[in-house]
């Protein structure tokens, strides 16, 4: 018990600041996105400026008439704008010596898709930014549609089961090791399920981020998108990790080591039976997927040992 309580703490001491977010928001029950959300500022601080868009999280940020559901300043942007303004507003705060941290905070959508030409050009240009992509695997604000992070195999409206379809016949877009190629200033991976993983990751996000481009990518699973029972996601977020479907690993200058090891990675088929929207899945589906993954697994590991 005494064991347990220091490790408890010692994951507390990171989440210092008080809550900027009311109690009461606009976020679906059990969506990661609200925690998510609510860590960001209690880590880095008050003094920084989300930048957005239309998206799940526009509802809460933009705040409801003329009431806000935050403390935080906010900057409202189109998909095709959020990278390219967060860079107007830390050139200013540089300028001026202020000392703000900007963090872009988008959907898959927005990163992967629509926003993804300006996401690589402040990369490629080392903007004082953090970039922070929540991955719900699809454009969950709008109807679940499929996105470039949508997995192979998953049922979304625009990739529906039925005779003809059997979910997104396409890989997803791996993200993390895209933006890995950008050889950004600091990269990390991060999910609910390891709090403390995340609070480390950020704090080293706002210190990176006065040397150049910070992108931090957030496994967030949607409940209601992807059929969990609300009380479950954090289980989904730590059958992602158990399984190596979403491993959590960092990199500084290009040079990605893994924060968390598993020692028996767990097959996919534990991950996948937790949601309803892979319940379609036949065998050769499953080993399909685990083949994707474990390629993707083995070329992270490689590179790993490479850096070393």
């Amino acid at each position: 018990m005494v064991e347990a309580t220091k490790k408890r703490n010692r994951v507390f001491d990171y989440y210092c600041e008080e809550d900027q977010f009311s109690g009461g928001v606009a976020w679906c029950a059990g969506c990661p996105l609200e925690l998510t959300a609510r860590t960001i500022p209690k880590v880095l601080g008050k003094n920084m400026v989300f930048v957005g868009t239309p998206s799940c999280a526009a509802p809460v940020l933009h705040g409801q008439n003329m009431g806000a559901w935050h403390y935080l300043s906010y900057l409202a942007c189109v998909m095709t704008g959020v990278a390219s303004s967060a860079t107007g507003l830390s050139r200013y705060f540089r300028r001026t010596g202020q000392d703000a941290t900007v963090v872009c905070f988008t959907g898959d959508g927005c990163a992967t898709d629509i926003g993804f030409q300006p996401l690589s050009g402040a990369a490629e240009r080392a903007e004082h930014i953090i970039y922070i992509t929540y991955d719900n695997e699809g454009y969950m604000n709008t109807g679940n549609q499929r996105s470039s992070a949508t997995p192979r195999g998953a049922h979304t409206s625009t990739t529906p089961v039925g005779k003809v379809g059997r979910g997104k016949p396409t890989q997803s877009k791996n993200m993390p090791m895209v933006m890995l190629m950008h050889r950004p200033r600091y990269l990390a991976t991060a999910t609910l399920s390891h709090p403390e993983d995340f609070a480390k990751k950020l704090l080293k996000a706002k210190e990176m981020a006065r040397e150049g481009f910070v992108y931090i990518h957030v496994f967030s699973p949607c409940p209601v998108g992807w059929r969990i029972d609300s009380n479950n996601v954090i289980e989904v977020c730590r059958a992602a990790v158990r399984t190596n479907y979403f491993p959590l690993w960092e990199a500084e200058n290009g040079q990605p080591r893994l924060t968390l090891e598993v020692a028996n990675p767990r097959p996919i088929a534990e991950f996948t039976r937790l949601m309803r929207k892979f319940s379609h899945l036949k065998e050769d589906d499953l080993a399909e997927m685990q083949r994707i993954l474990d390629e993707r697994f083995a070329l992270l590991k490689t590179l790993c040992g490479a850096s070393k």
